[in-house]
């Protein structure tokens, strides 16, 4: 099969194509601008492969330079994102995030025999709705968004993603949308608190760590558990025209716990202190309810053999 994923020289899109790549009968097709931190050896890695084809541009012109029009799957990771980014940019992010989106609408629908299409939202969606603790928790797919009368900087990014949702369901194609839910993993960039909390454990010149909103809950889903649920979702015919939470069934997690797991994997002792500033943009708590998701599944979410893994990559890249 013939497969397209933008964004596809980031941290899903490089995992999602590794994984199809098993099957050395299909073809994947990347397009990244290139435009933020990539996994730059794992992408080199890839484009070495005959049955990859790298494109090095953004979407805003798709239908003139991508003429191809027998895609089976397209997997739209491509957007705008990061906090500080966004916070700093939430114009660009509304605009270009939709623009994106409805560039690649346009050229899917002038795919012969597109089976689906698969839109990535997020978990900001929940955001103002749990704050507002107005909200199951668990969150299920099947609430309400709450949208602030506040015009916050960090809200552009998921406004982007509900009005692409919009898109999708009026855009008459076959599609399904995943809300990710903290994944992690080796090599996935430096902006994430799994790596922050290992570089500042590994730190020699500090014997306490500040841990920054140490009461906020996670539920950390490793890269492996979810790439292989966005594969088996999205090739289900029986998904189409759907929403699914992509995480991990696990309990969560608090960011103080997180810290000293990481540290006895690291073998480091430290004094773990708790910050008495709270990050104003951080959500106190994110947690998916998997239920809609549980026939998907194909082993149990191993969340400390994950945490191990990705840890010890960043270790290794720290020291090197």
């Amino acid at each position: 099969m013939k497969y397209l994923i933008t964004g596809g020289a980031g941290f899903l899109g490089i995992n999602l194509a590794e994984k199809l790549l098993e099957n050395k009968k299909n073809k994947v097709y990347l397009i990244d601008n290139l435009s933020k931190n990539i996994q730059k050896k794992s992408l080199s890695n890839l484009i070495k492969n005959k049955n990859v084809k790298f494109i090095k541009k953004d979407l805003s012109d798709i239908l003139d330079y991508l003429k191809i029009c027998d895609f089976d799957y397209i997997f739209h990771f491509a957007a705008i994102l990061g906090v500080q980014k966004v916070i700093d940019n939430p114009y660009d992010t509304l605009k270009d995030n939709i623009q994106t989106t409805t560039k690649l609408i346009n050229f899917s629908k002038k795919q012969k025999k597109l089976k689906k299409i698969c839109f990535t939202s997020t978990s900001e969606v929940y955001a103002q709705t749990l704050e507002k603790k107005l909200a199951k928790y668990p969150t299920p797919e099947n609430i309400d968004f709450l949208i602030s009368k506040d015009f916050k900087p960090r809200s552009a990014y998921f406004l982007s993603k509900i009005v692409g949702e919009y898109l999708m369901n009026y855009s008459k194609l076959d599609f399904v949308i995943f809300r990710p839910h903290n994944i992690f993993g080796p090599n996935m960039g430096f902006a994430h608190v799994i790596p922050q909390l290992t570089k500042k454990i590994l730190d020699k010149k500090s014997k306490k760590i500040i841990v920054a909103n140490s009461n906020h809950k996670r539920t950390f889903c490793y890269i492996d558990f979810a790439i292989n649920l966005i594969l088996k979702i999205s090739h289900d015919k029986k998904s189409s025209k759907k929403i699914y939470n992509i995480g991990s069934p696990n309990s969560d997690i608090s960011i103080m716990h997180l810290a000293k797991k990481i540290m006895k994997i690291l073998n480091v002792k430290k004094k773990l202190l708790q910050s008495k500033k709270v990050e104003d943009n951080s959500p106190k708590k994110r947690r998916p309810d998997m239920s809609k998701s549980v026939i998907f599944f194909k082993s149990k979410h191993n969340f400390d053999e994950g945490l191990h893994k990705t840890v010890s990559w960043y270790k290794r890249y720290f020291l090197n």
